[in-house]
């Protein structure tokens, strides 16, 4: 969680936390929690973004995940209470933007990762994996069902049937394709030590908000063509479209932005919209 929603002082050895974080997708399981806190100097002015990993012994779970979907990943909300956090655990945001990291293990391409990039796109992989579900799902179920109110005893029969299904399998393929360069961008860059400029990194997450959003178009169109019962409870596709809807939906990947901050660094422009790029 990025957003600095918290407040600190600088003791000795590293920092005293107070505050609270939203949408902690996994802290249910999770035995430690990376929270995002604003750096103070031991005047308190703010000199820094930090990015403090905190052991979920320290921390309290407030009950506030009540959604349409995502509802397994029980993203509640943190809270920290004069929680001391050792210097050591802690890592700027926006050196970490930049690829500086407090690490020292940089023979390790991993390590070199782009930040950003990698942050995006790892939120591509359960949409990648949605998609291809329901695509799965509604081939399996076609050639036995009818369509309702028409003389087709089975959808495969269907020309609506036909081209809904072949629309949705372009767009996985897009949605994985463009996924799937954005992760070798980011490796190959890695394994070469050389760190992605803005252009290549907001190509990354254009790469990624363009997957997302074929994704997620990809299973409204197989909903249409199952027809109405895929939203019965019983139905595995209510609950991916759920998911997926929501998923979609996450900050760090919105296609809009996405595309905003793409189209910008085309043009050589490199700030106005996020530092999250």
């Amino acid at each position: 969680m990025l957003a600095p929603s918290a407040e600190a002082v600088r003791v000795d050895g590293g920092y005293r936390v107070t505050g609270s974080w939203g949408w902690a997708s996994g802290c249910l399981h999770s035995q430690w929690a990376v929270v995002g806190f604003p750096v103070p100097d031991e005047r308190g002015e703010v000199v820094d973004q930090g990015l403090a990993l905190v052991p979920m012994l320290d921390l309290s779970i407030e009950d506030t995940w009540f959604v349409a979907g995502m509802r397994g990943t029980g993203s509640n909300t943190l809270v920290a209470q004069d929680v001391f956090v050792p210097e050591h655990r802690v890592i700027s945001v926006p050196a970490a933007i930049g690829g500086r990291y407090g690490t020292e293990h940089t023979d390790e391409a991993l390590y070199r990762s782009a930040f950003i990039p990698v942050a995006a796109l790892v939120l591509a992989g359960p949409q990648l994996g949605l998609a291809q579900a329901a695509l799965e799902l509604v081939l399996e179920k076609a050639p036995k069902r009818s369509i309702s109110y028409t003389f087709y005893d089975v959808q495969t029969e269907a020309p609506t049937v036909q081209l809904a299904v072949a629309k949705a399998a372009a767009l996985v393929d897009s949605a994985h394709l463009h996924a799937y360069r954005a992760a070798a961008d980011i490796d190959q860059a890695a394994a070469d030590g050389v760190y992605p400029d803005y252009a290549a990194r907001a190509r990354v997450r254009m790469d990624t908000g363009w997957a997302i959003e074929q994704a997620r178009e990809a299973v409204r169109v197989l909903v249409s063509a199952h027809g109405a019962s895929s939203f019965a409870e019983s139905s595995p596709l209510q609950r991916i479209w759920r998911d997926s809807e929501v998923a979609s939906r996450h900050a760090v990947i919105n296609p809009a932005i996405s595309s905003e901050v793409y189209g910008r660094a085309l043009l050589g422009i490199t700030d106005g919209v996020t530092a999250l790029v």
